[in-house]
């Protein structure tokens, strides 16, 4: 094939079972003017020779088998043999719309773009579904607006009481290829930081001169019960300062910047005392205090008020943040979620 319009890249790892799922809705595509890239990412299963025998039955579809590196390091993997005009990324556990690259493709050539967003379907329950509502029509982006999109994608202004108003993840888009190979942009690996998708999206929208978002939800994100965890990751917290200290150095420079990616540090610090408490962690009050005795809070008291959050729940555990009230932030992570507990049980 000559010049395909989307090069779709797919990091392939431990997805034996849902890898068909996924291909049936790639390879029968209404734009057949694609290219699918499949990342072996040392796969330890099946994975493999599923991706070569895809290979071998449609020429749209290359295999790169490469040693595990995880998910950033493979889309990487895919980047550098990419020659499609745009970009996607779909993960391997995931399927979409047969009509979703068709429809992003076309909006793109339309309006000139150099990227396209659409809605997604996010499986809440096996078999249950809840539809994205970021946009209602489709939405225009450009200039100023544009900035704003991408500072709303990492996290809402300070005052707002919803975290961000656009999901950060790079599967429901394409993307310009030219604007990624001209500026050499990659992943970070998310062995390093958590939520590796921002600071890509951020280095492209910074890149970018008009985003277009349809409304129609044509990404299928599937709850993975594999990926499911009791176990508390102590590793993440550090994970949460490298993420906030990378977005505050690209966002340097932009109104709002660093309060952007200081609430999302902060509602990240906020989830993980919920996981913590769910967990099969036995030190958890240690585990607690490990956090709120961390040297970054002493910025996050000059810097970032309580009364930033409009929100009395999120005020009332960065307080306990900020004050080391280690107990009681275990005593209110552990209501929260028996609360939470009993209205799921109703």
């Amino acid at each position: 094939m000559i010049n395909p319009k989307v090069s779709i890249i797919v990091p392939c790892y431990g997805v034996e079972k849902y890898l068909d799922r996924c291909m049936e809705s790639l390879l029968n595509q209404s734009l057949q003017e694609i290219e699918i890239i499949l990342v072996d990412d040392g796969s330890p299963d099946k994975v493999p020779q599923m991706c070569d025998n895809y290979a071998k039955q449609d020429f749209r579809v290359r295999v790169i088998h490469k040693v595990n590196g995880g998910l950033g390091f493979a889309r990487n993997s895919g980047l550098e043999i990419a020659t499609g005009d745009y970009v996607a990324f779909v993960d391997s556990d995931d399927y979409v719309d047969t009509t979703m690259y068709q429809s992003l493709y076309d909006e793109a050539i339309k309006y000139n773009a150099d990227a396209v967003f659409c809605g997604f379907k996010q499986e809440i329950m096996t078999g249950q579904w809840i539809d994205s509502r970021e946009v209602d029509t489709t939405a225009h982006f450009q200039g100023s607006e544009l900035t704003n999109f991408m500072l709303d994608m990492v996290a809402s202004t300070p005052n707002e009481p919803i975290e961000r108003r656009y999901y950060m993840s790079v599967w429901h888009a394409i993307y310009r290829n030219k604007i990624i190979q001209d500026y050499s942009l990659k992943f970070l690996s998310e062995r390093e930081v958590v939520s590796e998708d921002i600071p890509f999206q951020v280095d492209f929208l910074k890149k970018a001169s008009k985003l277009i978002y349809i409304p129609q939800n044509l990404y299928y994100y599937c709850k993975n019960s594999a990926s499911l965890s009791s176990t508390y990751n102590r590793a993440k917290f550090n994970r949460f300062k490298d993420l906030y200290q990378t977005l505050t150095k690209k966002l340097n420079g932009i109104d709002g910047g660093d309060q952007r990616s200081g609430r999302l540090f902060i509602g990240y610090c906020r989830t993980q005392l919920n996981h913590l408490m769910l967990s099969s962690e036995p030190r958890k009050l240690n585990r607690i205090k490990e956090i709120t005795n961390d040297e970054i809070w002493k910025y996050f008291r000059q810097n970032y008020p309580v009364s930033n959050f409009s929100r009395l729940d999120h005020r009332i555990v960065y307080w306990l943040i900020l004050h080391k009230c280690d107990i009681l932030l275990y005593l209110n992570s552990k209501m929260i979620n028996l609360i939470r507990c009993k209205l799921f049980m109703k």
